[in-house]
């Protein structure tokens, strides 16, 4: 059985993880967000347009953090979880 101290730990550095993973896969998200969004705005490209853009894609990166750990908690062990 894990005691508190490490299962804490154990919790906290997979939530670091997970994290950083939806991180990463947010700002993909992010990236090709945006060029699908630059590439079907209308030319010339306005400052308005990008900033939109720029914005609608923004909000991939914040719900990619929540993905990654809504799944590290989801897929927690069950010697992890409290009982």
């Amino acid at each position: 059985m894990v005691d508190d101290r490490d299962r804490e730990k154990q919790i906290k550095a997979r939530k670091s993880v997970a994290g950083r993973f939806g991180f990463i896969l947010g700002c993909i998200a992010a990236i090709v967000a945006l060029s699908v969004n630059l590439y079907r705005a209308p030319r010339p490209l306005t400052l308005s347009s990008v900033m939109l853009a720029s914005l609608m894609a923004a909000l991939n990166v914040p719900l990619g953090i929540a993905f990654g750990l809504l799944g590290e908690r989801l897929s927690r062990p069950d010697d992890l979880r409290r009982s």
